[in-house]
């Protein structure tokens, strides 16, 4: 999600934190993910390559000790076995090594996918993840949203390409998380409210203890415009045989406040992303569509 809300949490921590430093956070890294329950023995299954696209949701942000990336926390590609990353997962079912490509960026939105393909693709992935949309309605009115057509058309495109660079390569793709969903949780924080009040989510979150018509009608919109965007996941992915949507599956998901991340109250903790790669590895190792993938 956006790289605003981290303005606020630097204030914050004058008062609640002390020792965090600002983290070293490459747009793109590669490395080894080994799985939380591999043994010491040499892996002998095939080399896996899995290849990250996305926004902070898939970059560990504010999920460490510090403000900022952190993607050996990554739901999907991380190497930290607390989250046992989708790439853990799939590196200990076929008992291969893992080769992790992270081109996701925070603060990105369906737009950059058109760069984030093609890095991807270069580096020849057996599975791709895709985790792209909460940046595309936490704006700061619903005006400025990305528009159901344009999110669906840029979509179909990075899938399309995405196959048409490396046509045997398994795609992933989460649903876009239910933004409104943290309002449950965490609403009720008063370090959360102060978060919220100079993040970069207003469409959701501003007035968040508010039951006023605006803020119920405001919030209704986001809530509609995200399952839109899941409409068009859905579609986009189910037109291509070796891509497995999730179902709606993280969309559903409702964080509790320990899943949020202390920093900023509003990107997944460790815990958080732990249930993530949980919910997107469910999806896709019990998917017909990914057989090829598993079954090396």
């Amino acid at each position: 999600m956006r790289r605003a809300i981290a303005t606020a949490v630097a204030g914050l921590a004058l008062l609640a934190l002390s020792g965090c430093t600002a983290p070293a956070a490459p747009r793109a890294s590669s490395s080894p993910a080994p799985s939380a329950s591999a043994s010491s023995a040499a892996p002998t299954g095939p080399a896996t390559t899995v290849a990250v696209l996305g926004d902070s949701l898939s970059r560990g942000y504010n999920a460490c000790d510090h403000f900022g990336d952190c993607p050996a926390v990554s739901w999907a590609g991380g190497t930290d076995a607390r989250v046992d990353s989708v790439a853990s997962r799939l590196g200990a079912r076929v008992g291969g090594p893992v080769t992790v490509r992270n081109v996701a960026e925070s603060g990105a939105t369906v737009a950059d996918l058109a760069a984030q393909v093609p890095a991807a693709a270069a580096a020849h992935p057996d599975l791709v993840t895709v985790l792209i949309g909460a940046n595309d309605v936490c704006r700061a009115s619903l005006d400025d949203m990305t528009s159901t057509e344009d999110y669906a058309a840029t979509v179909g495109a990075g899938l399309q390409q995405l196959v048409a660079l490396d046509p045997g390569v398994t795609i992933l793709v989460a649903s876009v998380p239910d933004v409104t969903a943290i309002l449950p949780a965490a609403a009720a924080d008063p370090t959360a409210r102060f978060l919220w009040t100079h993040g970069g989510c207003a469409t959701a979150l501003a007035d968040p203890q508010s039951r006023s018509t605006e803020a119920q009608v405001r919030r209704a919109a986001v809530a509609d415009r995200i399952r839109e965007y899941d409409a068009a996941l859905a579609g986009a992915c189910g037109a291509l045989p070796r891509c497995v949507y999730d179902g709606g599956a993280l969309h559903g998901y409702t964080p509790t406040l320990s899943q949020l991340s202390a920093l900023d109250r509003f990107h997944p903790s460790v815990v958080g992303l732990h249930e993530l790669a949980a919910t997107e590895w469910k999806a896709l190792s019990t998917s017909a569509r990914a057989k090829a993938l598993l079954d090396r």
